[in-house]
């Protein structure tokens, strides 16, 4: 069988012409199978692993947008809490430090009154200080032991001198206590120069502000300064007023539009040991989830662990808010979504395999039960065929060979009659002898054409009811003296509710004496014949004749009932028995097949209709 379209066949192999090798055939039917499970296999997972691909792929970019949507969500209302407070400690000590207010402060009662009400709203307004243009304490409320402080040469003074307004980062200084302060400054209004209201307030209210906005969806939330030195106290990656350690190896530059899939990838992050990413500018584009002033980096922890680090500057203060979140892949969203999806994947794959596999497997079973078919169809009508053509040649054969026979036989009966009228002569004996030999092989002869004629013969079949058992019996009674002397024993095992069939009862006799006489040869000496009949449904009826003999090889069995075809010695068979027997049947309606192992004997299966049409 080769294959018209030369695609596939360069996938699937054709089988050889070689119908008759076994051995070679079965391989191409493996190789056939196989290819056949490997393609349907490809063709199967190659859809499904896309589709498992860009499930993973879409739903882990649902994921990332889903943390960053949190996320920036989580640090604008941080930063806006914040800043809003920030700016109202701002306004309230702007408010206080009024241009016009400055000889009422240096009064320390009046201060000391402004300083009560103050912390009555704040009580974490530590301490409050006028200073004047030279950089002299001139007034003080609080705890502390710092009147006459001269300012001039800390930078803080010079800074809120030329800028208006200075919030510090938190520090503990000598009060020992982390704190900030806030200064403005105002001109004089009757002289040159200005003058500083300065507040010192406890770092506990930043505290306090940032764990009001701490959120499950982070691991961490805390405030810094330019120096990356903790001002709030972080929950695990820090210390209060010690500088946060993240690990921050080396920076590598990367195209930026090969940034964000890698950082966030699941299959990169092994990259991230060297490779210290900074995403803000991507995140800023990803359909503008990411504020433009923030930091964005994927950073490693001192445990090797993998976050997503954000920084945002606060805007009029000095300080840095920092939210530091663990990355997808360890939350149990994504764990158990690639769990599901590889159980799922491993599932069909396992399914399409064992469907696969049985279709592969079938497909093949089934082209070989059709070439195993055709090849039986084909043999069937190459039989016909030939018996056709041996019918027609065997009946001018036969019709040929009478006449001479006829005159061969009648001349050597005058020649005998002649012998009779003849006194004794000298070899007349042997004479006799020759004239015998002439006579006997003439008998064979005419046999043997008479053999050939009723095979070239399409005879009328003669139906009338037949008990198979006995017809069974009645055909091994004109062999059983033979038998008897050859120790070969007949058995039955005939089933008694086999019904009768109406059928040629003298074809019959021949076909099942032809089958009984070949076993009777096949064995030789000390045998045994076993003739069995049984029912297979209402229609049809089986009988199957086994022998002990030497049995058969496949090559025999093929050509077993092809005309002239015998494995019996020269002048002991012509070759014709079980080919007329084949004609016989096939022309009752029946069938006759032959099962045989070189060594373990022979069985005929012959199944007959119980009514011949």
């Amino acid at each position: 069988m080769k294959w018209n379209n030369r695609w596939l066949s360069r996938l699937l192999p054709f089988f050889g012409d070689n119908m008759a090798n076994n051995v070679v055939l079965e391989k191409d039917y493996a190789n056939f199978a196989r290819s056949l499970f490997i393609l349907l296999l490809v063709l199967v997972l190659t859809p499904l692993t896309i589709i498992s691909g860009l499930s993973h792929y879409q739903y882990k970019q649902l994921l990332q947008k889903e943390e960053l949507t949190q996320l920036m969500l989580n640090i604008e209302q941080a930063e806006s809490t914040i800043e809003r407070f920030v700016s109202k400690l701002q306004s309230v000590v702007r408010f206080v430090g009024s241009a016009d207010r400055y000889e009422e402060l240096l009064n320390p009662d009046k201060l000391k009154a402004l300083f009560t009400r103050l912390q009555e709203e704040y009580p974490d307004f530590a301490d409050i200080e006028i200073i004047d243009s030279q950089g002299k304490q001139k007034s003080y409320i609080g705890p502390y032991k710092l009147v006459g402080y001269d300012h001039t040469e800390q930078q803080w003074y010079q800074e809120v001198l030329n800028r208006g307004v200075y919030i510090s980062h938190v520090f503990s200084g000598y009060r020992q206590v982390p704190h900030f302060v806030i200064a403005v400054s105002r001109k004089h209004l009757d002289r040159e120069g200005s003058w500083v209201l300065r507040v010192t307030i406890d770092g506990k209210i930043l505290q306090r502000y940032v764990d009001t906005i701490s959120t499950t969806s982070v691991a961490d939330i805390y405030m810094v300064d330019a120096d990356n030195v903790a001002q709030t106290q972080p929950r695990k990656f820090g210390k209060l007023g010690q500088k946060i350690r993240l690990h921050v190896p080396e920076k590598v530059n990367y195209d930026s539009s090969t940034i964000l899939p890698i950082a966030l990838s699941f299959f990169d992050f092994k990259h991230l040991e060297k490779v210290n990413y900074d995403l803000s500018n991507d995140f800023s584009e990803h359909e503008g989830i990411a504020q433009k002033d923030a930091k964005i980096s994927v950073l490693k922890t001192e445990q090797g662990t993998d976050v997503l680090y954000v920084d945002v500057a606060l805007k009029n203060t000095p300080w840095h808010l920092v939210m530091v979140k663990e990355l997808y892949i360890h939350g149990n969203v994504w764990f158990f979504f690639q769990l599901r999806l590889f159980f799922i994947l491993f599932s069909c794959i396992i399914i399409a395999v064992l469907v696969i596999l049985k279709i592969s497997t079938g497909i093949t079973a089934y082209i070989r039960e059709g070439d195993r078919k055709r090849e039986h169809f084909l043999a069937e009508a190459e039989s016909a065929s030939k018996l056709a053509s041996i019918g027609q040649l065997a009946a001018g054969v036969a019709h040929e060979i009478n006449n001479p026979l006829s005159i061969i036989n009648q001349k050597a009966g005058l020649v005998e009659d002649y012998f009779e009228m003849t006194g004794p002569f000298q070899y007349k004996k042997e004479m006799q002898g020759a004239l015998d030999g002439i006579q006997e092989s003439v008998l064979r002869c005419k046999t043997i054409t008479h053999r050939l004629l009723g095979f070239a013969r399409h005879t009328d079949v003669q139906t009338e009811e037949i008990e198979i058992n006995v017809l069974l019996k009645e055909v091994v009674a004109f062999l059983a003296k033979e038998a008897t002397y050859n120790q070969i024993s007949i058995d039955f095992d005939l089933d008694d509710t086999v019904q009768n069939i109406f059928s040629d009862r003298s074809q019959l006799q021949q076909v099942f004496l032809n089958i009984v006489n070949n076993a009777v040869d096949a064995i030789g000496k000390n045998g045994r014949i076993l003739l069995s009949s049984s029912k297979i449904d209402q229609d049809t009826i089986k009988i199957k004749i086994t022998d002990t003999g030497e049995g058969m090889s496949a090559d025999v069995q093929r050509r077993i009932f092809d005309p002239f075809f015998t494995t019996k010695e020269t002048g002991k068979g012509t070759g014709l028995g079980l080919s007329i027997s084949y004609g016989i049947l096939k022309k009752l309606g029946g069938t006759i097949k032959v099962q045989s192992e070189i060594g373990k004997g022979t069985t005929f299966v012959i199944t007959l209709p119980v009514t011949h049409d």
